[in-house]
């Protein structure tokens, strides 16, 4: 029962073998934007950002995993996906011992102007397709919860549930003058270098954490906080530790106040049926 590691390009595979029964968890990198959520939520700290020989980043996962599953649900790009005996599957998740995140993305097509491909053509990760009868498509592996398409769409039918809540500064006289890693690293567009000054586009910044890595922004110019997770229900130990970690010791207790309420007012309404 043992773990067996296969780290090959582009995907990393960690599976455990029961007697008849096998989990496997697999990351393809080569969808990974290097933010910090899996880091941050794994509660045995087995993912780690590195640097190949070559220079560039990459993802690695330790023997230490234990296949919890956690990192899969609030994964930006869904890069991680969790099976049990080759089925989709997330025990945690089924359990309600994890929330899931929002929906992505919200489409009313019947405000769509057929003469209107606006979200398509401002969407930085080409996740939206227009089919010839026009409807619109989200590539959910695609999309990372930026509203460019929100703000492009001139009769206001699409609708993007941001993971977090919170806010990007960046310090300018931290940063290098010939440097732009930032701006080479954001997924979405939100950082720009105009003039020789590095700016922020807060609306579009979905507070990933990417840009503010040590192998990115050596002098710790950008500060992101995070100050909510919006999410569905679903509460364990594990959830506690991601939210902590993800949101910081002072948030975390408002977080759980917040979650207790609701499960509280879910059992007083299932209770009047």
């Amino acid at each position: 029962m043992s773990i067996k590691i296969d780290d090959g390009l582009p995907l990393i595979v960690v599976e455990r073998r029961f007697y008849t029964d096998y989990i496997r968890l697999t990351i393809d990198r080569s969808k990974c934007i290097f933010c910090d959520v899996c880091m941050k939520v794994c509660p045995k700290n087995a993912v780690r950002i590195a640097r190949r020989s070559d220079g560039s980043l990459t993802l690695s996962v330790s023997d230490d995993c234990s296949l919890c599953g956690a990192c899969e649900p609030l994964c930006p790009p869904g890069a991680i996906v969790l099976t049990v005996n080759g089925r989709r599957e997330n025990p945690i998740v089924s359990s309600k011992g994890f929330p899931l995140p929002l929906p992505k993305v919200e489409v009313d097509s019947s405000k769509c102007k057929e003469d209107c491909f606006e979200c398509y053509k401002t969407c930085p990760r080409g996740a939206l397709t227009i089919d010839s009868k026009h409807n619109i498509r989200v590539d959910e592996s695609k999309c990372l919860r930026c509203p460019w398409c929100e703000y492009a769409c001139p009769e206001h039918a699409i609708s993007v549930n941001p993971l977090f809540e919170g806010s990007i500064t960046v310090d300018e006289s931290k940063c290098e003058e010939k440097c732009e890693a930032c701006v080479e690293i954001c997924p979405t567009k939100a950082l720009a270098k105009s003039d020789g000054r590095i700016t922020v586009d807060q609306k579009y910044c979905i507070l990933c954490n990417a840009c503010t890595h040590l192998d990115v922004c050596r002098n710790r110019a950008i500060t992101v906080v995070r100050r909510r997770i919006l999410h569905g229900e679903g509460f364990s130990a594990v959830w506690t530790n991601a939210l902590k970690n993800l949101l910081g010791g002072r948030l975390i207790a408002r977080e759980l106040d917040a979650g207790s309420h609701r499960r509280l007012s879910k059992l007083v309404e299932e209770a009047k049926l």
